[in-house]
């Protein structure tokens, strides 16, 4: 072998199959499953869990003893065998004259059992055999064993082993991105078994001796494991239990689980159970959520978009697992750019580019999908945000309509009226000033065609597509890790206002915060509502809000007032989040008292994690909150501009695929003219090729007084008369529209500027002209 080959995405070098020949030339009883997590450490191959890609790595490797590369040894046929729990062949001691009251019970206290030859290890199996409902089943991996002991005989026992792999309503509670996940799970530890006898009637036993584990559970597991636990997990099977005991335990429910059981299949063979959570430290979720920050170059707005190649710029830290796929997606976006407002088809000029575009997009590996595809949009976005003192993060849900699309699988409903599409939910990055910076995240899925409404406030955050907010949060929240000397202010409209948002801002990093308009009348700690309570604080100063143009109203100046105040809201009191802990926010009331006529006043109450002490420090919140007008404004772009919804492919998954392109190509299109419009004197050639700026000057009737440069402002003008903008002087600043039409022109003349350019000595005169200032009369 002199040639790197291909196998399951990933590339084998001659080296590595060399060495993973010489690990079974020094070893030839190895298994294949120990070359496969050599395979895995070497590419550095992990699956989507965090785990080694093991199953992967085996078909790898019999691909490549197919091929001749490597001789693989014999499969070993293993017998599986099933350990369960052994009964020591005694009887069950008795227990006699237990009181009913937790108070009168005499000398309760823990054994621990110090191991598999502990004299009491018997007594510990039978009671688990005979009287749990997991009966002979063992604990698997680490494990603590306790047995509850008393005057009255033994009352019960308990068992505590590691905690689940992956599970969404605790990692979501948490807050954990994968790494974090993969490095402080061993601080988690799950309560597997808990016994109180059948013989023992006695209230709030199962309290009193939670408060016993508490105590010495975290010294008990550091000295047997070196690890200090922080959290103590346990599942509580509804069919049987209501969990009344960890409540009363101050257990905190959290939600369900998928009933797939440990790394189970996806289909659930188990039913789902309520997951509890008790922390055994007051900062136990900040603790678990550290982990160490990769760093970020900081790469200002300006110098990233003025590369040479924006689109190869972009997409510079692609891995799709092979590099001509890398190149095949720099050259789909750079074709996408020259005329956003193409077909897919129609966005390459020759036949060639066209077939690989829509092979890559319709290729059947896994690992092309739209978070791959814009994760490093993403890095590049990061390293601008890196060069900013403050960032906000608005995010927002809005419906893609293909409803023609009769044949196309995978899609679902997006309104009443049965029209079938997808949703699409996406965490922007702006500057305070209305620039965007590029987009952090996005989410796409299709609904079902029949959901169940009812038993909505029954359920988790994880059971609902409200999680998306959540997620977007987690995402923000990653960004602030990485970026610390950034503020990260995450955006919310109505749809956002959920407790489980406020509770994850509060354990974040420091320098995340939120800022979402409250929806709910939510019920204070002092058993008032809040809007009653804003209602009754002194009104602040007034000032005039800008409000864009929303549908036929036009564009307008709003005098509104503000009121601001400290508020301690209460969790609701239903489903999981029964008994959360109260959270303290900062509360902005904004309010129009005297809007135009037959205009609907302006009315946002608005809660904030952001200490506010002054109307200055209101009113810069109330114009952040503002500035999410601009990702309406994206969407519009997205649609009208880049057309996604004119896409036609056979599956929902191509459809995302495609749609990761059109994301980065939007904000791209809204940043021209956001810079031009906030920063209209930077030069041209930010944006533009010199062979652009040369056919905008020469389309110029006359040179402007004095204009040594083409600015970007000026640019843009030109750009967008192209496309039929007349630039009076009620005209504003040209539009998306404009801006994507009047760049597919100039890109058709700088073609006919390459076949057939002017004269030198015109392109002389007209420069000279450029330089030298005109007399304007």
């Amino acid at each position: 072998m002199d040639t790197p080959v291909q196998v399951c995405g990933r590339t084998f070098t001659p080296a590595l199959v060399l060495h993973l020949a010489d690990i079974m030339a020094a070893d030839p009883k190895i298994r294949r499953g120990d070359l496969a997590r050599e395979v895995c450490a070497q590419l550095d191959w992990y699956s989507a869990n965090g785990r080694p890609a093991i199953s992967g790595a085996r078909v790898a490797l019999r691909k490549l003893q197919g091929r001749g590369l490597l001789a693989l040894p014999t499969a070993k046929p293993q017998a599986r065998r099933r350990h369960r729990l052994r009964r020591s062949g005694q009887p069950l001691p008795p227990v006699h004259a237990v009181p009913r009251r937790v108070d009168e019970i005499q000398g309760l206290y823990l054994h621990l059992l110090s191991g598999w030859d502990d004299p009491l290890h018997g007594l510990w199996n039978d009671l688990m055999i005979q009287q749990h409902p997991c009966g002979d089943a063992p604990l698997v991996g680490a494990q603590l064993r306790y047995l509850i002991g008393s005057e009255h005989g033994w009352l019960g026992a308990l068992g505590l082993g590691p905690a689940a792999f992956l599970l969404g309503a605790r990692d979501g509670w948490i807050g954990w991105s994968t790494r974090a996940r993969l490095q402080h799970l061993p601080q988690v530890v799950g309560l597997s078994r808990l016994l109180i006898r059948q013989e023992v009637r006695c209230t709030n036993l199962v309290s009193k001796i939670w408060s016993l584990v508490a105590a010495r559970l975290a010294e008990d597991w550091f000295q047997r494991y070196g690890v200090r636990p922080l959290l103590v997990e346990t599942f509580v099977d509804r069919t049987r239990f209501l969990g009344r005991c960890f409540a009363a335990a101050n257990w905190q429910r959290l939600g369900k689980s998928t009933g797939r059981g440990r790394l189970g299949p996806r289909t659930p063979r188990t039913s789902p159970k309520d997951i509890w959570v008790y922390p055994l430290d007051a900062r136990a979720r900040q603790q678990l959520q550290i982990e160490p920050p990769r760093p970020v170059t900081p790469c200002p707005l300006q110098q990233s978009l003025q590369s040479t190649d924006g689109c190869a710029h972009e997409l510079e830290t692609l891995d799709l697992g092979d590099v001509r796929c890398n190149r095949r997606a720099q050259k789909i976006l750079a074709g996408r750019w020259n005329d956003p407002r193409a077909s897919f088809a129609a966005s390459f000029p020759r036949w060639a580019d066209a077939k690989g575009a829509y092979a890559l997009i319709e290729n059947a590996h896994a690992r092309l999908n739209l978070q791959t595809l814009l994760a490093p949009h993403a890095e590049a976005s990061l390293a601008r945000m890196a060069a900013e003192p403050v960032v906000l993060l608005p995010q927002d849900t809005t419906s893609l309509n293909y409803h023609g699309l009769q044949q196309t699988e995978g899609l679902g409903p997006i309104n009443p009226q049965g029209t079938r599409g997808l949703h699409l939910h996406s965490l922007q990055a702006w500057r305070p000033d209305g620039i965007p910076l590029g987009v952090l995240a996005a989410q796409v899925w299709a609904r079902p065609s029949v959901s169940d409404t009812r038993s909505r406030n029954a359920q988790s955050l994880e059971e609902k597509e409200s999680a998306r907010w959540r997620e977007a949060l987690g995402v923000g929240a990653a960004a602030a890790r990485r970026l610390p000397q950034t503020e990260i202010v995450v955006l919310a409209d109505r749809e956002g206002d959920i407790y489980e948002m406020y509770d994850g801002v509060k354990i974040g990093p420091p320098n995340l915060h939120v800022i979402i308009r409250a929806q709910h009348d939510r019920r204070l700690e002092s058993h008032e509502k809040l809007w009653a309570f804003m209602a009754a604080q002194p009104a602040g100063e007034r000032r005039e809000l800008y409000v864009p143009r929303r549908g036929s109203q036009s564009a307008r100046r709003a005098e509104v007032e503000i009121r601001w105040a400290s508020v301690t809201i209460q969790a609701p009191a239903v489903g999981p989040k029964k008994g959360w802990p109260t959270l303290t926010l900062q509360a902005i009331w904004v309010y129009e008292p005297h809007p135009p006529v037959g205009i609907e006043p302006l009315h946002w109450m608005l809660l904030t994690d952001f200490a506010i002490l002054t109307a200055a420090q209101a009113w810069e919140k109330v114009e952040w909150y503002a500035r999410r007008w601009g990702i309406e404004e994206w969407h519009r772009t997205l649609k009208t501009v880049c057309r996604v919804e004119q896409r036609e492919f056979k599956t929902a998954a191509h459809l995302e695929r495609v749609l990761a392109f059109d994301l980065i190509l939007a904000w791209r299109i809204l940043a021209l003219i956001k810079l031009g419009r906030v920063l209209p004197q930077v030069p041209a050639s930010l944006i533009y090729t010199p062979e652009e700026i040369e056919v905008l000057t020469l389309t110029q009737k006359k040179t402007s007084c004095g204009a040594a440069e083409l600015t970007l402002q000026q640019a843009n003008h030109l750009t967008a008369k192209l496309a039929g903008w007349w630039g009076r002087r009620g005209d504003g600043e040209p539009g998306a529209e404009k801006m994507a039409l009047g760049l597919r022109r100039l890109q058709d003349m700088v073609v006919g500027y390459r076949l057939h350019p002017p004269p030198r000595s015109s392109r002389r005169r007209r420069s000279r002209t450029a330089k030298e200032p005109t007399r304007c009369v």
